[in-house]
């Protein structure tokens, strides 16, 4: 996926292991309710006064409702997980809107989350008369995706799509208009409010679809030491519920019941299959150099982009040279369900859709052919 569209789930990871430092908001009195905000992050938040984003719109009537007013704070956050520390957890702005939704409420020791305000996710744009019941709907289509987005991590291994990937939502969609490409399978409030722009929503549809790690609800974030303001904010939330989804109808997020891509289509013929057995947990090819030849290979086509190439990633915490210091005999485990499952909180998108058994272990052992001894 495009930078923009991993900042959420790449943010919510900078939040471990940061310090609290900064004053902790107070209802009292006249001060605002600062807003972390992209200045040039459309459809969720932007500099320009004249269509402020939807996530900056919806600060502005949460403010209203507590007796005060809006300040954004401006940040890029193209610097990923480390746009966190000079904002919100440097007192600079009291909340960060659209934080993926944990089951504890928080991301990380430092941040708590409120309740989910709003359901986001990937969509397909399409001619207004294509139904999507499933996967298979896109077989013998020409799909466009963006480079390393988890469409494209889905799709690729499906042999009868045609894939074209583009490096950003408006060359998608002006493909797509061409008539260079069938469908387009992007970021949902992105491509809504683009294909807006475009004047392509007559005839082009939005599908939203869930599944497959494909969507996910957006909280808002506050400093843990705020509790008080996170419980103040879920209860402005909850009365203000009918005007955030106009602001998203405004905005063009697709609002519509999404497809879920993991079940089945129910009319499709299904064929005798015998039960597969238990994948492994343990790395069948541990110590052959031809696998790890392979395994490197595989690694530099499919997780480079984020893992850097040869898994010569400077970042510790991204860092797949620390497997065995961070996991000791635990490492096959931890490394096959990371891999399969993902893990959305940290940016992973599931690769079990994309990579069979025999890929997932020889990257396995390229890996294990780096690891580093030292644990700094």
């Amino acid at each position: 996926m495009t930078r923009r569209q991993r900042r959420a789930t790449r943010l919510v990871s900078a939040a471990l292991g940061l310090a609290l430092v900064g004053p902790v908001w107070s209802a009292g009195g006249p001060a605002p309710l600062r807003v972390c905000a992209d200045p040039d992050n459309a459809p969720f938040t932007s500099a320009d006064s004249r269509e402020k984003g939807m996530y900056l719109e919806l600060a502005e009537l949460i403010a209203d409702r507590m007796g005060t007013r809006a300040e954004p704070f401006f940040f890029r956050t193209d610097v990923g997980r480390r746009a966190l520390r000079p904002t919100l957890l440097a007192g600079r702005c009291d909340m960060f809107i659209g934080l993926p939704d944990a089951a504890d409420r928080r991301a990380g020791k430092t941040i708590v989350l409120t309740r989910p305000f709003l359901e986001v996710g990937y969509a397909l744009v399409a001619p207004a008369a294509f139904i999507l019941r499933g996967l298979d709907d896109l077989d013998g289509k020409t799909v466009g995706v963006l480079f390393a987005s988890t469409p494209q991590t889905l799709l690729s291994v499906r042999d009868r799509v045609r894939l074209t990937t583009f490096k950003s939502t408006e060359a998608a969609l002006d493909a797509l208009a061409a008539g260079q490409i069938e469908v387009a399978f992007l970021w949902g409030p992105e491509a809504g409010y683009r294909a807006a722009q475009r004047g392509l929503l007559g005839g082009f549809g939005l599908t939203s679809v869930a599944g497959l790690n494909l969507r996910w609800r957006a909280t808002i974030g506050v400093r843990a030491a705020d509790v008080s303001l996170r419980d103040q904010l879920d209860r402005v939330l909850a009365d203000v519920a009918p005007a955030i989804a106009r602001l998203a109808a405004k905005y063009h997020f697709p609002l519509d019941t999404p497809v879920d891509l993991d079940v089945p289509d129910p009319t499709a013929p299904r064929a005798a299959v015998a039960a597969a057995p238990p994948p492994s947990k343990t790395n069948p090819f541990r110590g052959d150099p031809s696998a790890v030849v392979a395994g490197r290979t595989l690694f530099n086509t499919h997780c480079s982009h984020c893992h850097s190439p040869n898994a010569a990633n400077p970042e510790p915490r991204t860092d797949l040279r620390r497997l065995a210091n961070r996991y000791g005999e635990r490492t096959d485990e931890v490394f096959y369900t990371t891999v399969t499952q993902g893990r959305s909180t940290k940016g992973m998108p599931p690769w079990g859709p994309a990579l069979d058994e025999e890929a997932i272990w020889k990257i396995k052992t390229f890996l294990e052919s780096v690891q580093r001894s030292d644990t700094n």
